[in-house]
């Protein structure tokens, strides 16, 4: 037996194709499961659009290429980069060996022993440290990927892809036996070799020989088998970076009501209801668990598992039930409506998977299709249609924040802003001091606003209830009164109303401009508009509201206000990071009813442990539910908004300190 001759590297070249092939075949099968699904967007964009959706070269770029979700946890981010890159130069290394047969002395030159010397044995070692790094985490039961489930083929893929890397060493050791001789850069395989000299020539060669076809038939096997095991991530996860929305958060697709019979969908109920993109989302999830890590309702006990959510679905995928209505009951109701709408499983995503978008399409379903919900926000609908907020028992009247203020209605042709006061700042009275707060601060800046002078709510809680038939009809009515009026900006104190009037509202045919009063309020100070007196002993933490962070990037303007104002104390989950609430999802109105643990508390016990004095927020439904938790602590007032702060801290005679 001697080294591999041209027939041998033929018939590996063949199986190599074959393997190929099956890597294709399997890619095709993927795509298909997920053509199961709805058709999502025009399909006009030709190259540049899949599944519906255009493709998204910036998180391609930064997710796929730069793995930059993956270095939130460094030794996983490390772990990634040495078994990508490594394999990246592999190939490289292995594809340029093939051109050798046309006459190509790849091993020559700086070529040689730069990539083929030096950079193939540091990616092999790469590789290795890489892929024992998660064998050793598999095999020692890391909580994150085995709690709530996991993907099958993990371990057996890992332990491949291993004794690949490792038969490739041996087979260069044995190769450089044979030649007798040192060769420069391949140092593990000059070690290894020094160590096979007292075997015979006869062995060497064979040994050699064998060790080729052992290396070259495991890579090729682990190539045919990756489309068909959790390892089909390399590839699939990428692609649906690229698939992913370039507007982050949660994005629901709108119903169309006009839908012909039997074409009209109210959420899903199975898989084959769920968009396109969201299928794909099942196929490339890899059961990591970080999105459990981070979900609020997870964290805190409650029944809602967005990994769990992931997996049931991929399942079904996988066994060709895309028509089951079992779907939705055995994820359940209960953990489909603890979900927060907070989007953190969704900015956590390596692989830019939307379970928050799959969970809200199954409550879609229940509520609307099934009209089944939970008592609390049966309520919430039923104000909803009767009263316009959803409210109940309030003690507050829609007037009341404006007692003793001069608040002009909006003009059409000579106000500027419309001050949009939503539902929780004109019916809880804690909420209001945030509406009287920024009557002082639009005075003090001189601006040109108003308001409607009638109670009004977004749809926001109808429309992430599951509800929205009840969301299109309370919306389609406020851009009426807007197109009345001559509406043209729009200031709101509420994270919830923000993200509904501009991510939704267009879709109905709003035109608009809407701002965040955290974001008006910075423009003002910025301007020179807004005098502030800044107290250095004034130690303020920031909650960053879900809704304005995580959907809609809007994270520095509240921090240079809050700087402007006091010093700025960052808690340990900050910006996009930054934990819930507990109030999205109609969630305001069941907090705390279920779980080991209230999400308020224990998101207010982080920003206590700050040792700010102050924790401030920009979103009247985080004020309220953190005000309650900190009540526990003291009769001090703690929680403020924005606007609550600057407004203490207006200078040239607007301030109007206020006690705790």
């Amino acid at each position: 037996m001697s080294s591999p001759s041209v027939i041998e590297y033929t018939i590996l070249a063949v199986l190599l194709s074959a393997a190929l092939a099956a890597l294709f075949v399997g890619m095709r099968r993927h795509r298909l499961r997920a053509a199961q699904g709805r058709a999502e967007g025009a399909g006009d964009g030709g190259a540049k659009r899949l599944f519906g959706r255009e493709l998204n070269p910036d998180a391609f770029a930064h997710r796929a290429l730069l793995t930059e979700r993956l270095w939130k946890r460094p030794l996983a981010g490390l772990a990634h980069t040495l078994l990508l890159g490594g394999a990246v130069i592999e190939i490289l290394g292995h594809g340029s060996f093939a051109i050798s047969f046309v006459g190509a002395d790849v091993y020559g030159g700086w070529f040689g022993t730069v990539v083929m010397r030096w950079g193939r044995e540091l990616a092999g070692l790469a590789m290795v440290l890489g892929v024992t790094f998660f064998l050793v985490r598999r095999l020692g039961r890391y909580e994150r990927l085995v709690k709530g489930g996991e993907r099958k083929g993990f371990l057996a893929m890992e332990v491949l892809l291993l004794l690949t890397a490792v038969a490739g060493f041996t087979a260069e050791a044995f190769r450089l036996a044979a030649l007798s001789q040192p060769s420069n850069g391949e140092f593990v395989g000059n070690a290894l070799a020094s160590g096979l000299s007292g075997l015979g020539a006869g062995a060497v060669a064979r040994g050699d020989l064998l060790m080729w076809w052992g290396h070259g038939l495991l890579g090729v096997g682990f190539i045919a088998l990756i489309a068909y095991t959790p390892l089909s991530h390399m590839l699939l996860g990428p692609l649906n970076s690229a698939l992913a929305r370039k507007r982050p958060g949660i994005q629901l697709a709108p119903i169309d009501f006009d839908a012909e019979e039997g074409e009209l969908r109210l959420g899903a109920a199975r898989l084959a209801d769920l968009p396109q993109k969201s299928l794909f989302d099942a196929s490339a999830c890899v059961g990591c668990g970080r999105c459990q890590e981070v979900c609020p309702a997870a964290q805190t006990g409650k029944a809602l598992s967005p990994k769990v959510v992931m997996l049931t679905c991929a399942d079904y995928l996988a066994q060709g039930r895309a028509d089951d209505p079992q779907l939705i009951d055995d994820i359940g109701s209960e953990a489909i409506f603890d979900c927060t709408t907070c989007a953190a499983c969704i900015e956590e995503c390596p692989v830019s998977n939307a379970p928050a978008e799959i969970i809200l399409e199954l409550r879609r379903n229940l509520v609307m299709d099934r009209s089944e919900m939970p008592d609390s926000l049966a309520m919430v609908n039923r104000n909803l249609e009767s009263r316009g907020h959803p409210f109940t028992g309030t003690a507050a009247n829609p007037d009341d924040w404006c007692k003793g203020l001069d608040v002009p209605l909006f003009e059409a042709g000579t106000t500027e802003y419309l001050l949009w006061l939503g539902c929780a700042v004109t019916y809880e009275e804690r909420a209001q001091e945030v509406a009287r707060a920024m009557v002082r601060i639009l005075d003090a800046a001189g601006v040109s606003w108003g308001v409607l002078g009638e109670a009004r709510c977004t749809g926001d809680p109808a429309k992430m209830a599951g509800n929205e038939i009840q969301f299109v009809e309370m919306a389609q009515d406020n851009i009426e009164t807007f197109r009345e009026r001559g509406i043209q900006k729009v200031v709101t104190m509420c994270a919830h109303c923000f993200n509904s009037f501009d991510r939704y509202y267009p879709e109905l045919g709003a035109d608009w401009v809407t701002i965040p009063h955290s974001v008006l309020i910075e423009e003002l100070i910025a301007a020179g508009r807004l005098q502030v007196e800044r107290d250095e002993d004034d130690l303020i933490t920031f909650h960053d509201p879900c809704y304005l962070a995580r959907h809609n990037d809007i994270v520095e303007e509240p921090r240079r206000v809050l700087s402007s104002v006091g010093k700025l104390i960052e808690m340990s989950r900050s910006r996009k990071d930054s934990m819930c609430c507990g109030a999205g999802g109609c969630n305001y109105w069941s907090a705390g009813k279920t779980g080991t643990a209230r999400i308020n508390d224990v998101r207010t016990r982080e920003a206590l442990d700050t040792g700010a004095g102050k924790i401030a927020t920009s979103c009247s439904f985080c004020l309220l539910m953190l005000s309650s938790s900190a009540s526990r602590e003291g009769p001090e007032r703690k929680v403020f908004d924005i606007a609550e702060l600057v407004a203490d801290a207006l200078t040239g005679g607007h301030a109007d300190k206020r006690g705790s």
